[in-house]
């Protein structure tokens, strides 16, 4: 079963793009053959930090959803496709989700649709991890990336009704661990990812250790989830 992987908070500034990039770079590394999209018109993060990634404009009437059908499209030529949402307006691919009732498709089109969700500080972003479950529940398979940004004040999800339903809908949490805020804003000016940070001229030499652990680190964490995220 090929995956289609979904990062469906339309939350800003929890970490979707981020931890897109991350794992576009560990399926990269692991051989698998990728296509990434990005939905975000604002700020097209993930297109512009992951080569070759394409840019689906969702900013459109509900009956010009079908924009979307793209990501159902490219898989005869790819084993896993990403798809990093939009901040704000970001239900659309939900609403898309529905009227094309691709969970109800999976095993026709031959693909098992994950969806990895961001558990932050935030109480909105948190919050809507309780309202997608709520859609959606059983229709998908569940990964939650731990992100506390910094802080350790992940408290209230850990302790949340809606940690215990992931749970039971046997989902994997990874952990985002913090990269230092000076080498990340200087891979965000020279727009690499944390892989290709690793190598790259462009940073002072700590930043590339930096990145080097980094990535090693996160290759474990997505190890834990792995056969969700390859077939």
């Amino acid at each position: 079963m090929k995956r289609i992987i979904f990062f469906p908070q339309d939350k800003g500034g929890i970490g979707k793009s981020f931890v897109a990039t991350l794992l576009h770079d560990y399926l990269v590394d692991a051989d698998i053959r990728v296509k990434a999209f990005d939905l975000d018109h604002a700020n097209s993060t993930f297109y512009r930090l992951v080569p070759g990634a394409e840019f689906i404009n969702t900013d459109v009437d509900l009956d010009k959803l079908g924009v979307l059908d793209r990501v159902i499209h490219v898989l005869p030529d790819a084993d896993a496709v990403l798809v990093d949402n939009r901040a704000s307006g970001g239900g659309k691919v939900l609403a898309y989700l529905d009227e094309a009732r691709l969970p109800e498709m999976q095993e026709e089109l031959g693909c098992m649709i994950v969806f990895i969700v961001i558990a932050t500080d935030d109480k909105d972003a948190n919050s809507q991890i309780a309202d997608l479950i709520d859609t959606h529940g059983e229709r998908v398979r569940w990964i939650v990336a731990r992100n506390p940004r910094g802080s350790s004040l992940l408290d209230p999800f850990a302790q949340s009704k809606a940690r215990r339903r992931l749970a039971a809908l046997q989902a994997v949490e990874i952990d985002i661990p913090c990269l230092t805020e000076v080498t990340r804003n200087r891979l965000q000016a020279a727009n690499l990812t944390v892989s290709r940070g690793r190598t790259s001229d462009e940073l002072h030499l700590l930043d590339r250790a930096r990145c080097v652990r980094f990535h090693e680190v996160m290759r474990g964490e997505f190890q834990k989830a792995h056969a969700l995220l390859v077939a």
